[in-house]
């Protein structure tokens, strides 16, 4: 169990670092100035390139059960680092958000295939044969709650930040009803709310200024410790990566 369980992190771990090129292409986009909306993200076919062709290999390679696993595991590693990702960018603009919303989208219809990889291939083949009757090729129903639940909040973390100022607060309660000062002001950071703005907005809340301040040391220091956390995080895989390689030499 433990070379399995091994194993699968280090797959997870391989697909992850294939994905290193896409987040930087992200990242360096000026999603400030965005001009309009169209198809996906350069960066999401980037992503697609390196995902599908890996989770093909994967699937047949291991048994059912495994590779289901390698599906879960992988959906909550990409999940949080592309939050993470989504968090970090500068300021978003009404059509940057538009834009991300899409390829959130465009993302979740991804992974919800990686479980169902070979019956949608296969169900592709049938179509040139309607003879051969099918089932429609369904993800696991708690792999789709679960992809749901973590592709929803990056939907509401968009659509706030496409959010007029004016009706920023209505609708943070709105759409995230248990979200802290401190999400609100991530939300503000990527609208690029001046500082002055966001207090006004952090007492319509209802947080008061003691609890902002402490908010606002914190978020200062987020940027560096999301920094060291995902060098760490980078450093750490490839370390598996060799140690699993060594172990089977």
């Amino acid at each position: 169990y433990d070379v399995t369980a091994k194993g699968l992190r280090v797959l997870v771990s391989g697909l992850e670092m294939r994905l290193e090129n896409a987040y930087r292409e992200m990242s360096s986009q000026n999603w400030s100035t965005w001009g309009s909306v169209g198809e996906e993200s350069p960066y999401v076919r980037s992503m697609h390139d390196a995902i599908l062709p890996f989770a093909t290999t994967v699937q047949s390679l291991l048994p059912p059960s495994y590779f289901k696993n390698f599906c879960d595991k992988f959906a909550t590693a990409f999940t949080s680092t592309y939050y993470t990702a989504l968090i970090r960018l500068k300021r978003i603009s009404e059509l940057g958000t538009q834009q991300l919303l899409l390829d959130v989208y465009n993302l979740k219809t991804l992974m919800l295939k990686l479980p169902v990889i070979k019956k949608a291939a296969d169900e592709k083949k049938q179509q040139q044969a309607p003879s051969l009757s099918s089932h429609p090729a369904i993800p696991p129903a708690m792999y789709t709650k679960i992809i749901s639940k973590e592709f929803s909040k990056m939907e509401i973390l968009l659509k706030l930040v496409g959010t007029p100022s004016d009706q920023l607060v209505e609708m943070f309660r709105a759409y995230w009803p248990d979200g802290s000062g401190a999400d609100l002001q991530t939300v503000m950071g990527l609208k690029g709310t001046h500082r002055k703005e966001q207090q006004v907005i952090l007492d319509q809340l209802g947080l008061d200024k003691g609890m902002s301040g402490v908010v606002d040391a914190v978020l200062g220091e987020r940027g560096g410790a999301v920094v060291d956390k995902v060098s760490g995080d980078l450093s750490t895989m490839r370390q598996k990566v060799d140690d699993f390689r060594k172990a089977f030499r």
